[in-house]
């Protein structure tokens, strides 16, 4: 975890001063949180994610799945948190009718789900190198300066 939070307290440009102000506790008490020198404190967890404008629930999910640049990867789309709402939406209007499905059919279900991501996924790349690809060949045609 102390990989992930330093990770994402630099992607936002943070030092560990300014964090440890965002989240009103004293540096010494977020060095020792940022170094996992405590136990894992889901206030102070949340109040990172607050501070530095990420998943809370991305940094947890990125230690359970162990992929820490899961936590990175999704603080912007907010990925974790998106899935765990869903989940638990689900659970509060269906509850104990969630036994009648089978393993099978939430294979198959959260199967296709993550295929339709994964194809989003591959349109947003295609989107990019089309546009990056656009911008190249613009500046290649445009005339240079005092010329």
């Amino acid at each position: 975890m102390s990989r992930i939070l330093k990770d994402i307290r630099r992607l936002r440009g943070q030092t560990a001063q300014e964090t440890a102000g965002r989240m009103n506790m004293s540096l010494r008490t977020y060095e020792r949180f940022e170094a996992g020198g405590t136990r894992l404190n889901q206030d102070y967890l949340h109040r990172f994610a607050r501070a530095t404008d990420s998943d809370a629930n991305g940094i947890l999910l990125a230690i359970v799945v162990r992929a820490p640049d899961f936590a990175i990867d999704g603080a912007d789309n907010q990925l974790a948190t998106v899935l765990t709402s869903g989940m638990s939406r689900f659970v509060r209007t269906q509850g104990s009718a969630i036994a009648l499905l089978s393993a099978r059919d939430v294979l198959e279900i959260t199967g296709e789900m993550f295929s339709a991501l994964a194809r989003k996924i591959e349109e947003a790349r295609l989107a990019r190198s089309f546009i990056a690809e656009g911008q190249a060949d613009l500046a290649a045609t445009r005339p240079r300066p005092g010329r």
